[in-house]
């Protein structure tokens, strides 16, 4: 069935790929005014001026209203089963007081009330689709967002420094990922390594390899933190002690080297690998992270909230990084409305709210391979956001 949408105004941001200078990703969007969005069947069949559309007397439209439309939000990181955990672990004192906080809080199971909610909150600023990490609650998660007709990259992680005998990638899968209905399995999972100072270097090689294979984006949380820099570089500090004491092996040498370095030694960085937080990346790591094609998943407020730093954003955009964005999880942020890492990423960096916008939708669909999503044009899927009202006026209309 055709349908159509009206609105004040529409930044469809078609025609557009993914954004990595800062001439793309500041470049004003072209505005259309007074337009109409037409679907047919779930998926995008025109935008046109409302004038043109009047001759469709027998398509339904709904009026919007005085709102600008643009498309549906990708959020490309969090953690849905911590939905439990909204202000329950220790905040701005660093990520090691944060996760000796977290891990007695983590093994309380996720309720069906709290996911809700989580969900709910997903869905009311416009997201379109996740990237969840998780190992635990992952057939809960994906039956909770696809009842919320939201899109989900089931992240299924790996942790820890034992290796399964023969290290091959299909032991690797959690068993909440093998509880997941085989389609589901099929079209939404793939495999995350949890960080380099958490997880066997020869484990997340393989799971990497795995992704690239099968053609599924990899995720791991990189950089993110001034204790992981330390512990991979000297194998010392406050993280070294809390990880000695159940993960790490007897014998255990760090590499010797930063994680951007390390993670490229490992074979981990590619177009296809989301590196998320990046908060302690130096200049030559965002060469790096540039030349490999690697995406980089800013989640600026969650990093406040554990008090780790800020992620270096203008240096990453000059040094042709791409840059999506995440809420991360209720465990590390007051909320799940990626319109405020929007925000936050707009005032911190002092950015044009183009800017971000692209990074939340037409980036974030490209870093987790979703040609469906990004863009409101024929063939896409029907799915789009209100812009709030101070980004849409922070963005002119086009002359």
């Amino acid at each position: 069935m055709q349908r159509a949408f009206r609105a004040r105004r529409i930044i469809p941001l078609a025609g557009e790929g993914p954004s990595r200078t800062a001439r793309e990703l500041f470049s004003p969007p072209r505005v259309h005014d007074d337009a109409v969005i037409v679907t047919r069947g779930g998926f995008v069949e025109a935008v046109e001026p409302y004038g043109h559309f009047r001759r469709r007397a027998a398509t339904p439209l709904t009026d919007m209203g005085e709102v600008t439309l643009v498309p549906g939000l990708v959020n490309a990181h969090g953690h849905l089963e911590l939905a439990h955990l909204t202000g329950s672990t220790v905040q701005g004192a660093g990520f090691v007081p944060w996760v000796r906080s977290l891990l007695p809080l983590a093994a309380h199971p996720l309720t069906q009330d709290a996911l809700d909610a989580a969900v709910r909150q997903l869905a009311d600023c416009g997201t379109a689709h996740v990237g969840d990490v998780g190992n635990r609650a992952t057939p809960q998660v994906a039956a909770a967002l696809a009842a919320a007709d939201i899109g989900a990259t089931l992240f299924c992680e790996c942790f820890g420094y034992t290796l399964p005998d023969p290290p091959v990638s299909d032991a690797l899968w959690p068993d909440s990922a093998r509880a997941l209905p085989p389609d589901v399995f099929m079209r939404q999972a793939t495999l995350a390594g949890h960080a380099l100072f958490s997880t066997h270097p020869v484990t997340l090689a393989v799971a990497k390899r795995w992704c690239s294979r099968n053609g599924r984006p990899f995720s791991i949380h990189l950089a993110e933190h001034p204790d992981e820099v330390e512990f991979l570089t000297t194998g010392k500090g406050a993280l070294a002690d809390m990880l000695a004491v159940r993960v790490l092996p007897e014998g255990f040498e760090a590499p010797g080297v930063p994680p951007v370095r390390y993670a490229a030694e490992l074979g981990l960085l590619d177009e296809q690998t989301v590196a998320v937080h990046c908060t302690q990346c130096t200049a030559d790591d965002a060469a790096l992270l540039a030349a490999s094609g690697t995406w980089a998943c800013l989640c600026p407020r969650s990093n406040a909230v554990i008090g780790e730093g800020a992620p270096p954003v203008r240096q990453l955009i000059e040094a042709g990084v791409g840059l999506c964005c995440g809420t991360d999880s209720l465990a590390s942020n007051h909320d799940l409305d990626l319109w405020n890492e929007v925000r936050t990423l707009r005032d911190m960096a002092a950015l044009p709210a183009a800017a971000p916008l692209r990074m939340a939708t037409v980036n974030g669909a490209a870093a987790l391979g979703l040609a469906h999503l990004g863009t409101l044009e024929p063939g896409r899927r029907a799915a789009f956001a209100i812009l709030p009202g101070d980004l849409s006026r922070d963005i002119p209309a086009t002359a």
